[in-house]
């Protein structure tokens, strides 16, 4: 009887496999350092500020299409893979670029965690710090964007009346500015308004090129001045940028892109 038992246990003794039992411990200690990590760290709430865009900051490459951002709106919640809310849109700025390109702000609010050793929040076992792609699913909306600012208060936004010209328009497109048109963001707020309109016989010579050669028309063409309202932001030098990032000079050109129109303007005089 004793040895059918020795025989037995030998045999069970055979069968374990190394490898099995080499990646069960691998296992338990990857999951052990997965629930430290996750429940030993005191999850707190940060707003961040994120510029829709692909994931390089020194690459600009194109502005996201109207149909990835239109959809984007305040509310929307991204939940992790335990169903806790993770991510809130709480403000969204969207306005067009021209084309199918639209400039698209989002300010969310994200649960992170805190790194004591590298002073940084983490969110997803991911660094949170201005410059830093960030990828996040609102249902069925994937946002990938840039961290552009983190947790700090609404920037302040200036009001500067500015003159512009264009040159050299012909009549039909002249007259297509109007006193109160408005470009405005993706929740009406109102972004830049002509207040006046004035428009003068271009001074530019009226030459066209046809097939290599250069020829003097008798076309007649305008030049428009707008005096606009625009809503500003100040940077760390306190230039004061439109909401695209142009800064607010004379000399500076700078694009309107109203519901209407387009305007490729110059700055020619700032009044305040």
């Amino acid at each position: 009887m004793k040895s059918i038992i020795h025989k037995i246990k030998k045999y069970k003794f055979k069968k374990v496999n190394y490898f099995d039992l080499a990646v069960f411990t691998i296992l338990v200690v990857i999951i052990s350092i997965f629930l430290y990590n996750r429940y030993s760290k005191k999850s707190i709430w940060i707003n961040t500020r994120v510029l829709i865009s692909n994931s390089e900051w020194w690459w600009s490459g194109e502005a996201p299409p109207y149909w990835l951002v239109d959809s984007l709106e305040e509310g929307l919640i991204s939940y992790n893979s335990f169903g806790e809310d993770v991510a809130e849109v709480t403000d969204v700025e969207i306005f067009s670029l021209g084309g199918p390109h639209k400039q698209a702000f989002i300010d969310l609010k994200l649960k992170v965690s805190y790194d004591k050793n590298r002073q940084i929040y983490l969110y997803n076992f991911q660094p949170i710090q201005k410059g830093k792609p960030i990828d996040l699913t609102f249902g069925s909306n994937n946002v990938n964007g840039l961290i552009i600012a983190l947790d700090q208060e609404p920037e302040d936004i200036f009001t500067k009346k500015i003159t512009v010209r264009m040159q050299h328009l012909e009549d039909w497109l002249a007259e297509s500015y109007q006193v109160g048109m408005e470009m405005s963001d993706s929740k009406g707020r109102v972004l830049a308004k002509i207040d006046k309109v004035s428009v003068e016989d271009s001074k530019l010579d009226n030459i066209k090129l046809i097939n290599g050669g250069i020829y003097y028309v008798n076309d007649k063409y305008k030049d428009v001045i707008l005096d606009l309202t625009i809503s500003t932001l100040k940077d760390a030098e306190g230039y004061f940028r439109f909401v695209d990032g142009a800064a607010v000079k004379i000399g500076e050109d700078i694009w309107f892109h109203f519901p209407e129109i387009v305007a490729k303007t110059r700055i020619v005089k700032i009044s305040e």
